[in-house]
């Protein structure tokens, strides 16, 4: 047995030094190398990937703040997930192009608050002339805000009859006049979009005081 063995060493060692056994050595080399790659091109990514999407969830988390209705102070947003972050600057609205539906934005921290029912709010710049004396104090150069949410059903308001300078909402047709303090024209709603009032601020349109009203539809909150 142990002679076998011997020969069997002697074998390898005969192998080992002829020059297709360095060849069979070099490819099993590079085989490896070739494994090795192939395996850090897969990890690296799925490590970064991994490791990114962490930060990135700690950069989303939410402060408490975020579900808070608009605030004195706050600034706007794009309500678009796909625009959301730039600030909304008074020279950004032309004058009676269609209401435009904004979030606020706490600008102590920078942090948008969520797009609840309470932060759905149209922005729109009008001609001063063509607004109540009501609604003119509570807007900004021309610029006024109101809550999205129809006070009939709760839908959002997203028409623009454009003729008229009216918003509509396409559920029920509630038409409702943003000159006139966000009053019903005409539909089902019973009663007018709650107002937010608005300052300027270095081209920033600001909220100057809470919505005037409830937000919703059916009876007040208690």
């Amino acid at each position: 047995m142990k002679e076998k063995i011997n020969n069997k060493h002697d074998d390898i060692e005969q192998a080992a030094c002829c020059g297709c056994a360095q060849t069979n050595q070099n490819h099993g080399t590079d085989s490896k190398r070739r494994n090795l790659l192939k395996y850090l091109a897969l990890a690296i990514p799925a490590v970064n990937c991994f490791t990114g999407n962490t930060a990135l969830a700690a950069i989303k988390k939410k402060s408490p703040e975020s579900k808070l209705p608009p605030q004195v102070g706050d600034r706007f947003t794009y309500f678009s997930k796909r625009l959301q972050g730039p600030l909304i600057k008074i020279s950004d609205l032309a004058e009676s192009d269609k209401q435009l539906l904004v979030v606020p934005v706490d600008p102590k921290t920078g942090e948008v608050r969520d797009g609840s029912r309470y932060n759905q709010i149209l922005i729109q710049k009008l001609s001063k002339e063509s607004l109540s004396t009501e609604t003119q104090q509570m807007s900004a150069d021309g610029i006024v805000a109101y809550s999205a949410i129809c006070t009939h059903a709760g839908c959002p308001v997203t028409g623009w009859v454009e003729e008229e300078e009216n918003y509509m909402c396409p559920c029920h047709q509630s038409v409702f006049n943003p000159k006139e303090g966000g009053g019903v024209v005409s539909g089902p709603a019973p009663r007018k979009l709650p107002a937010l009032a608005l300052a300027a601020e270095n081209d920033e349109l600001v909220v100057a005081a809470e919505f005037n009203s409830w937000i919703g539809f059916g009876k007040p909150p208690r």
